[in-house]
């Protein structure tokens, strides 16, 4: 039997090293190319190439759009005297269409008030109250810089949760509900959070390998998704992690704001995985899954991790 001298066992050791560094590599650009065959699978058309054959979330995508495209051109101190006539050409279209297949989807009502508000304002009469509504009729906040501060610096991601005290699911939606009026593109509010309670809690987080220390005593668990169909073509490609994070960064604080903490749970896995979490908890292959948060009570006492905030001077550039 023949004894590999130290130098040859070194030479197999770093030519392993060496493939493995070379498989981590061309896993990047792997990913990408997965990533965007899905993307590209469920997207909308872009503007130019809208046709009567839209359907489902891809109509809705478009109508969303169009109709506001409208109420930000009637929302502006100057409206121009007639605008929107590629708006206006794609509106007639597509809403025949949406209303004969969802006449009772709340944004086919939306563009059919934005079609007719546009249509009369190109007409000469003024801007629909409904469509584009004045300052006056906002809710007008009364609060002092010193709650907002508190507020802001009072939400902590919490590792230790209550099992005694079960989450509310009137709680969840409330908060939900806050979490809605998060701005999105052309208001398309692609996003949607499914929560999970009782035994289906262990069974989401085991998806999620940042949880397995205080897994055990997560009272419920949210699962933060984006439809990719709510968006068109290669400029909105990003668009589906940026829609989603600003959601969920909503959902935290408004979840801070009815008296439950959380703790945000990053879900930055392979495709491969991520299929298995869409198909154990069943959701559709156009949804892009963004991150879990974990939600309860916290116990009367508990720790938080420090987590030091950069400077502002780091964050924060005046060009004036």
């Amino acid at each position: 039997m023949r004894v590999r001298k130290p130098y040859e066992t070194n030479r197999s050791q770093d030519s392993i090293r060496r493939l493995k560094h070379l498989l981590s590599v061309m896993r990047g650009p792997v990913e990408f190319v997965r990533d965007s065959r899905r993307y590209f699978r469920h997207a909308a058309p872009q503007d130019g190439h809208v046709s009567s054959s839209l359907r489902g979330r891809n109509l809705e995508c478009q109508l969303t759009k169009d109709y506001h495209r409208v109420e930000k051109g009637l929302a502006l101190r100057h409206p121009r005297s007639k605008f929107g006539a590629d708006v206006m050409a794609r509106l007639s279209m597509l809403l025949p269409v949406a209303s004969a297949e969802y006449p009772e989807a709340p944004y086919t009502r939306f563009a059919i008030e934005a079609s007719e508000a546009l249509g009369l304002w190109n007409s000469g009469h003024g801007v629909d109250e409904e469509i584009a509504p004045t300052s006056e009729s906002l809710v007008t906040p009364q609060w002092d810089i010193g709650f907002v501060e508190t507020f802001f610096n009072s939400r902590k991601s919490v590792r230790q949760f209550d099992l005694d005290r079960p989450v509310s699911q009137d709680l969840l939606a409330r908060a939900t509900r806050l979490a809605s009026t998060t701005p999105s593109v052309c208001n398309r509010q692609p996003w949607k959070v499914r929560f999970y309670l009782g035994d289906h809690v262990s069974n989401v987080l085991a998806y999620q390998n940042g949880n397995a220390g205080f897994r055990h005593e997560v009272p419920c668990v949210g699962l933060i998704t984006v439809d990719t169909r709510m968006f068109a073509g290669a400029s909105e490609r990003n668009q589906p992690w940026i829609e989603g994070g600003v959601f969920a960064m909503s959902l935290v604080y408004a979840l801070h704001g009815v008296g439950l903490q959380s703790c945000m749970l990053n879900m930055s896995v392979l495709n491969k995985h991520a299929s298995v979490v869409r198909a154990a908890t069943g959701l559709e292959d156009a949804e892009q899954i963004i991150m879990m948060v974990a939600i309860g009570h916290a116990p009367s006492s508990y720790r938080v991790a420090r987590s030091p905030k950069r400077d502002i001077s780091e964050l924060m550039t005046v060009h004036s």
